[in-house]
């Protein structure tokens, strides 16, 4: 029961992390995202659906617990597979707690978008495109308890 309540854990997580960066774009709107799988076929764990100025546009999301390249590779598949299969605008994200540099290319190579729990995003909705990187805090040295404060750039409308 515990490995469910973290799965569960993780897609709520997930779900507020891309709501947060589609909240960023006022021209994105969020009509809803489906936690509940249809089907135990469906190998995506959230479906997102958005409207793009106006363009309905759905975000087939897969969270997993590691962005290691593998577990990319791994995914990036079932997620392109999945979101061919829809109907209309359809883009593959994936999603996960921190994602390397080479995961977040692999993901770009296989024109799937991706967001992880530190704030780092790229998304591709047509009309919108969103890249958010998010720097780490880096800390001083020890005689100063001052960080330097976090940093986001957000890109928006294309």
């Amino acid at each position: 029961m515990r490995m469910v309540d973290s799965a569960q854990a993780a897609k709520n997580l997930a779900a507020d992390a891309l709501r947060a960066v589609l909240h960023h774009v006022s021209a994105i709107k969020l009509k809803e995202i489906d936690m509940d799988s249809p089907g135990p076929d469906l190998k995506v764990d959230l479906l997102a659906h958005v409207d793009v100025y106006g363009h309905s546009h759905t975000l087939v999301c897969k969270v997993e617990a590691s962005g290691r390249p593998d577990h990319v590779r791994t995914a990036l598949e079932a997620l392109r597979s999945r979101a061919d299969e829809l109907e209309g605008n359809a883009t593959p994200v994936f999603i996960a707690p921190r994602m390397s540099e080479e995961a977040k290319a692999l993901c770009g190579e296989n024109k799937t978008g991706f967001l992880d729990l530190e704030g780092n995003a790229r998304l591709d909705l047509g009309e919108v495109f969103i890249i958010k990187r998010t720097l780490p805090q880096l800390r001083r040295s020890s005689s100063s308890v001052v960080a330097e404060p976090e940093r986001e750039e957000l890109a928006g409308v294309a």
